[in-house]
Parts: C-alpha cells; structure tokens; sequence
C-alpha cells in the first residue's frame, strides 16, 4: 500500500504550566513526523496490519537509538471522531524523571 511520511513544524500558544495534563508537557515549537497509509479492503485486516507496521518502526528506529521506551494503547475516550484506534510511544527522559510521548501511532 502507499505509505507517506510528513515532517511539519508546529506552534501551540499554550505551554507547560508545571501541570501536566493527561501526562503530556507542553512546549511552544516542535517538529511532528506522522506517517500515512492507504490500503485496499479485500481482506479486512489490511488496516491493522499496516497500522502495525508503522508501530513496528517506531520501536526499531527508538531500539537503534538505545532510547528506553513503551507503547501504549490509547483508551477510546482519548481518541478523536476519525480514529478507532491509537498508540503512543513514550521514551524515558532521565532529566524529567519519567516516560514522556516522543509519538504515537
């Protein structure tokens, strides 16, 4: 299936107000990388295993890094309107002393 990688730079007003909420921290200015597919539905499964894939990715390029990190699957009361399904990969940052996201799939 077409698979795409889209790198953007992003602004927030808001930022880390020492709360966190929901276990995410805040900053003015980032870059997000998302990845994007298109599959057929002959099967049925095609979207999950892609969704897999990119998951899988995830976890080589952060185990080439030597990054300590999880995924978690996201509850659906935290996904939006076109999603069925999530998952984040958090990445253990020493500095803060706990898991932060670096992205989900």
């Amino acid at each position: 299936p077409p698979r795409i990688v889209c790198s953007s730079t992003c602004y927030r007003p808001e930022t880390d107000t020492g709360r966190e909420a929901w276990g995410l921290y805040r900053v003015h200015q980032f870059t997000k990388v998302e990845m994007f597919g298109v599959t057929a539905a002959q099967s049925g499964s095609e979207s999950e295993e892609l969704l897999g894939h990119f998951v899988g990715l995830q976890q080589e390029i952060f185990s080439q890094l030597g990054l300590h990190y999880r995924v978690l699957e996201m509850p659906m009361e935290e996904l939006g309107l076109p999603a069925y399904r999530k998952f984040d990969v958090e990445a253990w940052m020493p500095g803060r002393g706990k898991y932060g996201e670096v992205r989900g799939g």
